[in-house]
């Protein structure tokens, strides 16, 4: 599994903010994590939905006027979240800056268990009746060169079925190689035919990493996906995704 395992050093450089390198052939990504969060899908609508593993693999919200009770659920027992780091201060540097440094073994500890590299892939749309749909796919990347794809679909009610408020289905994936977990992503980036009108949408934390591969792309009011980029085609998702795979792995 861990074939690709991510080059990464961590020391603390002051008190409560730790620099992380991350290597990524001649070229090292610097930056500072200042904190670590609860992550979120990058969806702005309604509600803000947590990196959520559920304790069965899948689970589903189909609310609306129905018999029972309609009250949003929250994390079910035995589920999990996926922490992200907020990255600061981000800089790019050579090689050799690399190697100037050495890990803080108890740093790289605590590290282990939070996503160092996160992508994420949204593509919104609308069905044939005009209902808007937005189907997210999140790939968080661990030092040990581990990932894992997470899956949010999101669509608005059906009012001819009663169904007045949103519906959405998450579930993840067991955890994967890396370069499995690019092909995944790029997989579940493909929306069904019968969805018109897409746009789709690429964020990466460190949003460096984005920039440094894709160009500045736009900012985003986020402290995990602070920057947006853009595409009209699914094509050319693909494309930007396949660029970062080639950086990552």
């Amino acid at each position: 599994m861990n074939e690709s395992k991510l080059l990464m050093k961590q020391f603390e450089s002051e008190p409560n903010k730790t620099v992380t390198l991350i290597k990524l052939g001649n070229v090292v990504i610097k930056t500072e994590c200042c904190d670590v969060v609860p992550g979120e899908f990058p969806i702005t609508e309604w509600r803000s939905f947590p990196l959520e593993i559920p304790s069965s693999s899948f689970k589903q919200y189909i609310l609306g006027r129905f018999p029972g009770s309609s009250e949003m659920r929250l994390v079910e027992d035995g589920s999990e979240v996926i922490n992200l780091p907020v990255y600061t201060g981000e800089d790019v540097c050579d090689a050799r800056t690399f190697e100037e440094f050495s890990s803080d073994p108890e740093k790289m500890k605590a590290m282990a268990k939070v996503s160092v590299v996160t992508i994420a892939a949204k593509t919104c749309g609308q069905y044939p009746d005009g209902r808007q749909i937005q189907s997210l796919s999140v790939l968080p990347v661990w030092s040990d060169g581990t990932s894992m794809v997470l899956e949010l679909e999101w669509s608005e009610g059906n009012p001819a079925e009663d169904a007045i408020n949103p519906e959405w289905f998450i579930q993840a994936s067991q955890r994967l190689p890396v370069k499995e977990g690019f092909k995944k992503l790029k997989m579940c980036s493909k929306l069904s035919p019968i969805v018109e009108g897409c746009s789709h949408y690429l964020y990466i934390n460190p949003s460096l990493l984005g920039t440094h591969v894709l160009g500045e792309g736009k900012e985003h009011s986020s402290e995990i996906w602070r920057r947006e980029w853009k595409f009209n085609k699914c094509e050319k998702l693909l494309t930007a995704i396949n660029r970062l795979a080639k950086s990552i792995t």
